[in-house]
């Protein structure tokens, strides 16, 4: 269910990696493993959701891509993209997503 829930977002030309976690870092799905996704960044990630409260999403712009953390009921996810991705689509699907993870459609 979370491959196909998550198929359109990794689909899209650029996106490197899809991981969903819960709000204490365990991963529970990755769509291909990277840096961005390994256990011990997943805390780094949790830390910066809770850094940020009243953030749904957060974007950091790194070295060698993008990453879109979103917050959710249930899990939370994060978007590993190379520099050229459109990052608009990402977003738009990324919600699209997120709601039909979390059942807001």
């Amino acid at each position: 269910m979370l491959e196909r829930t998550m198929a359109p977002l990794v689909k899209i030309p650029g996106v490197r990696s899809v991981a969903l976690f819960e709000g204490d870092g365990f991963v529970i799905y990755r769509s291909h493993e990277d840096a961005t996704n390994h256990d011990n960044q997943m805390g780094h990630w949790t830390t910066s959701l809770e850094a940020s409260a009243h953030s749904e999403q957060l974007t950091f712009i790194l070295e060698d891509g993008t990453v879109m953390l979103r917050r959710g009921k249930r899990l939370n996810m994060t978007v590993h993209c190379a520099p050229n991705t459109n990052l608009g689509e990402v977003r738009k699907t990324l919600e699209s997503c997120h709601n039909l993870l979390h059942n807001l459609n």
